[in-house]
C-alpha cells in the first residue's frame, strides 16, 4: 500500500481545493492519483446524467483514451450508477466498450479503475484511472480519493448557494428599505397616508413597466418628480 502519510496528505488536500470549485478539485484529484499511485487518471463531472469536463494527469498516450472512458466506457458508467467499475482486463470489455478498448489498447493501456465521486446518496461524478492488468492500484485509497473529491465538490457547491441566497436577501432587504422612503417622500409630499403613497408608487411602476424598486429609487434620488406620481391619486 502506498504510504499512508502521503495518502493522508493527499485527502486533506483535495478537502481544501474545494474553495477553489469544482474544476480545481478535479485537478488536485488525478494530480494526486497520478503523484501517489503513479497511474494517469481522469476525472470528470456528473450533470443530468450527462458526464463531462474532464481533467487529466499522468502520461500523454493514455490521456488520450480517457475521454472515450467517460463515453461509453467505465467513467460514464460509474458516475451514472454510483458504484466502482473495475476491468482487470479490457481485452475481454472490446465489445462492452469498442471505442474506449480500442483507444486504451493502442496506447498500451489494457485495465481501467472507475469510482464514483460520492458521498452518501449524492455522486458529483467519477474518477476513471488506467494502467496495466496485473498491477492493480488499491482500490481503497482510489476510493478514499473519490469520496474526498466529492465531500470538497458538495461542500464548494453549497457554499456557493449560501453565498447567492446571502446576496438575493441583502438586495430584497435594500429593495424594501428604498420603498419605505420612497413611501415617505410621497405621502409628505401629497399630503397623503403611507398606505395611499404605496399604491401611487406601485400604479406607477406599473404604467410605465418598471420594477418597483427601480421608480422608488429614481424618486429618492430625484430623477422622478414626486408630482408626477401624485397626480394620479
Amino acid at each position: 500500500m502506498e504510504n499512508s502519510a502521503e495518502i493522508g496528505a493527499a485527502v486533506l488536500g483535495l478537502v481544501a481545493a474545494g474553495g477553489g470549485g469544482p474544476a480545481a478539485v478535479l485537478a488536485d484529484l488525478v494530480g494526486s492519483v497520478e503523484r501517489v499511485v503513479g497511474l494517469t487518471a481522469g476525472a470528470a463531472l456528473l450533470s443530468d446524467g450527462a458526464v463531462g469536463g474532464v481533467v487529466a494527469s499522468g502520461a500523454a498516450e493514455p490521456r488520450a483514451a480517457l475521454a472515450a472512458g467517460f463515453g461509453q466506457g467505465p467513467g460514464g458508467e460509474s458516475a451514472r450508477s454510483g458504484r466502482p467499475v473495475l476491468c482487470p482486463d479490457l481485452g475481454r470489455e472490446r465489445s462492452r466498450w469498442l471505442v474506449f478498448a480500442a483507444k486504451a489498447l493502442a496506447a498500451g493501456v489494457d485495465a481501467a479503475w472507475a469510482f464514483p465521486l460520492s458521498h452518501g446518496p449524492d455522486t458529483v461524478g467519477a474518477l476513471l484511472v488506467l494502467g496495466r492488468a496485473g498491477a492493480e492500484p488499491d482500490p481503497q485509497v482510489l476510493g478514499l480519493f473519490a469520496e474526498a473529491a466529492a465531500v470538497a465538490i458538495l461542500h464548494s457547491a453549497a457554499s456557493d448557494r449560501t453565498a447567492t441566497e446571502l446576496r438575493q436577501l441583502r438586495t430584497a432587504l435594500t429593495s424594501r428599505v428604498v420603498v419605505e422612503q420612497a413611501k415617505g417622500m410621497l405621502a409628505v409630499h401629497g399630503g397623503v397616508d403611507v398606505g395611499t403613497a404605496f399604491e401611487l408608487l406601485r400604479g406607477h411602476a406599473r404604467r410605465n413597466g418598471r420594477p418597483l424598486g427601480e421608480v422608488a429609487t429614481a424618486l429618492i434620488c430625484g430623477d422622478t418628480d414626486p408630482a408626477i406620481i401624485i397626480e394620479h391619486r
